[in-house]
């Protein structure tokens, strides 16, 4: 078997398979009574908590209600991009406290002498 005959006999859904699943989940939003509008609600919450860690890819995340056995399910697709990088710093116990640390920050170095001076 030659590789285009390989590409050419994968199998794609037909028209009456894809309208099929469709309509399961048209029925399944009618049954749960979820409009189209809370879907993009939902979209919109689960992108905002999951984008304080994650970089999402938010053209491609994808909401749906699926019926599998006797449950109804959303279910949500998230493509993530990578993970942010964040860095939380706490004030050790023994150290100043917040309030000290606003204002101007002043350090001072100390230099060696040279011979040279």
């Amino acid at each position: 078997m030659s590789m285009l005959d390989f590409m050419a006999s994968r199998k794609r859904p037909r028209p009456g398979e894809l309208a099929k699943e469709r309509l399961k989940v048209v029925l399944v939003q009618d049954r749960v009574k979820v409009n189209p509008e809370l879907l993009e609600q939902i979209k919109a919450d689960l992108l905002r908590v999951i984008s304080e860690r994650l970089e999402v890819d938010e053209q491609h995340v994808e909401i749906t209600m699926t019926r599998e056995d006797r449950w109804d399910k959303l279910q949500a697709a998230v493509p993530i991009k990578r993970q942010k990088i964040t860095f939380e710093w706490d004030p050790p116990y023994y150290g100043p406290s917040a309030e000290e640390l606003q204002g101007p920050l002043q350090v001072e170095v100390e230099r060696e002498q040279s011979s040279s001076e």
